[in-house]
């Protein structure tokens, strides 16, 4: 009798977790157990990876030509029905196995690395030359599958729910995408009494314990090979199998898309409000033209105002809320955040639309003016693994040479009706304006203006030149007196008395953090004075003391290096001015 504790448990977890947190939260939970969600396959293996005919012609190719490694995965009945289950219920058609022991772990991995990795001088490159090749053996049941390893992992932190580990830790996993199983087991996914295996000895290879064999081992090599080209006829409704799995899956909901037919995106009044942001004399109007005619990064350490002065220019230059959507990146971004991609929507797998396709469904729209993206703190992202594909279609910074790839087009035609509301709309302007020779005309309507944080000089090299190319870039730095104080004071109410030693405090931190920070950027930011100005002003008893004590909760750092150097320097500030007083006296 099967053991179905630990995956009852599971469920109990899932069924509280959507009790409190409601349905949607249960469902992204699902796409985190996921392994592969977010991976994409490297060009050079993506044949392996297609439609089932030529999947398994390439994968056949491998096996007829000797060009892969065996391994054989052995273990229980109990954690071969999980194993299952998870190609069945979690990453449909991948399946995970795993080793608890140190020989055997350090085995498959060096093997893995023999099968697809290959040195260039200290670099490390993919390699396609052989594939892994992993034989299924449930224990006194025989081999109930096979398939292509396509990665190995260490994880001390996370177990697969569906194996005990009492007294053995699976801490070396393996995922294996099933090109072979047993039909007992596609007939009767759930029925396990009725799970049958070939219960036959392959030579050359270990029954006893996960192995994976070296391209020497010749006798390993033409047995696993003899085996599979046996089974070559159940490769495809294998693969049918789990295609038809998804084809199961509940249909798409349809949601709505609250866009007008068309909008206005040109402000009659082209005056752009940005008292609140102080800016180098005469920037303004730069930054404008430069949008007009492209893309446009603001670069500067936090706090000069780059996201306030962001949103002013697209309320300003559009007056209406439609025609611009910000967002803020994070290091989990990835293409299918910035184009779109495959996704799990309620058990379905479906092609999500990211920020782009969503923001070409806009500016579809868009009558008069540019429909505006603003990425955030773009820095927060991996630049090179984002935005490659956006690279690609954002190929310059003129808007002639931007392009939907027919690639991308071609991806989303294959998953038929499986895709979101927005996805479907795009395919079908897109349709209609390539019939036209206009389907490129919505991106050109198109402008991103993305902010950079630069708390540290050296950052600007991570970021690659493949973004400064496209974008026109301005440079935002921390002001040099108190210009954008004196600004800011006008507002209010104070004293000339406490403006002046305002301004005299300000001026000298500034000048000596300056001094200080050439390398890591660090200063009073205009974010930071006017916050503790707003704060101060609202005091009925106001003195500079109470002043610095605001300024220092302002100051937009966790860093206890750049807070003790701030304290510092006031300490100092403040024996100087006690120093010119008694001295006047």
């Amino acid at each position: 009798m099967h053991d179905n504790n630990r995956f009852i448990k599971n469920e109990e977890n899932l069924h509280i977790i959507d009790k409190i947190l409601g349905k949607k939260f249960k469902t992204s939970l699902s796409v985190y157990l996921m392994y592969g969600d977010w991976l994409v396959v490297r060009p050079q293996f993506s044949k392996l990876f297609n439609t089932p005919d030529i999947a398994i012609e390439t994968f056949l190719n491998y096996i007829q030509n000797d060009k892969f490694l065996p391994c054989s995965f052995i273990g229980s009945k109990e954690h071969w029905i999980e194993a299952i289950k998870y190609s069945i219920k979690g990453e449909i058609g991948y399946t995970l196995w795993g080793s608890g022991d140190m020989s055997s772990s350090t085995g498959i991995n060096n093997r893995y690395q023999e099968a697809y990795i290959k040195k260039d001088g200290n670099r490390i490159l993919p390699s396609d030359d052989r594939i892994m090749v992993a034989v299924l053996r449930v224990s006194g049941l025989g081999i109930i599958g096979f398939g292509l390893v396509t990665d190995v992992e260490t994880d001390a932190i996370r177990s697969f729910i569906g194996w005990h580990e009492d007294d053995r830790y699976w801490i070396t996993r393996f995922r294996i995408k099933i090109f072979w199983l047993h039909e007992s087991i596609r007939n009767n996914p759930t029925d396990y009494d009725r799970w049958q295996g070939d219960n036959i000895e392959l030579e050359g290879t270990n029954t006893q314990t996960n192995n994976c064999y070296t391209k020497d081992n010749h006798k390993a090599i033409n047995s696993v090979k003899r085996f599979i080209l046996s089974k070559k006829d159940e490769i495809k409704p294998t693969l049918e199998f789990y295609i038809n799995l998804l084809r199961s899956e509940p249909q798409i909901k349809e949601e709505a898309i609250t866009i007008s037919s068309k909008i206005n995106c040109k402000n009659s009044n082209n005056d752009v409000k940005v008292e609140d942001v102080y800016l180098p004399q005469g920037i303004t109007g730069i930054i404008i033209k430069s949008l007009e005619k492209g893309n446009v990064l603001f670069i500067g350490p936090p706090g000069v105002g780059k996201t306030k002065l962001a949103l002013e220019l697209v309320k300003s230059l559009s007056g209406n809320d439609e025609c611009f959507n910000i967002v803020t990146a994070n290091s989990l971004w990835f293409r299918r955040t910035l184009i779109g991609g495959e996704s799990i929507r309620e058990g379905s797998v479906i092609w999500k639309s990211g920020l782009l396709i969503q923001a070409y469904v806009k500016a579809s729209k868009v009558n008069y003016g540019n429909y505006y993206i603003i990425i955030d703190e773009i820095n927060r992202a991996d630049v090179d693994k984002a935005f490659g594909e956006l690279f690609t279609i954002f190929s310059s910074s003129n808007p002639k040479d931007w392009f939907i790839p027919r690639a991308l087009i071609d991806e989303i035609k294959s998953y038929g009706d499986k895709v979101d509301e927005y996805t479907k709309e795009f395919f079908n302007i897109y349709e209609d304006l390539r019939k036209q020779g206009k389907e490129n005309e919505p991106l050109k309507k198109i402008r991103i203006i993305a902010t950079l944080n630069l708390t540290d000089a050296r950052n600007l090299f991570y970021v690659g030149d493949a973004l400064t190319r496209r974008f026109t870039s301005f440079y935002f730095d921390y002001p040099k007196g108190t210009e954008d104080l004196d600004k800011f004071l006008r507002n209010y109410n104070l004293r000339e008395e406490e403006k002046e030693e305002i301004r005299d405090l300000v001026k000298y931190l500034r000048e000596k953090l300056e001094e200080k920070d050439k390398i890591i950027k660090f200063n009073i930011s205009p974010a930071s004075l006017k916050s503790a100005l707003e704060i101060y002003s609202s005091f009925d008893n106001r003195n500079i003391d109470n002043f610095i004590l605001i300024l220092k909760s302002t100051l937009g750092t966790l860093n206890q290096d750049k807070i003790d150097k701030v304290n510092k320097l006031i300490d100092n500030w403040k024996e100087i001015k006690e120093k010119e007083n008694n001295e006047e006296k």
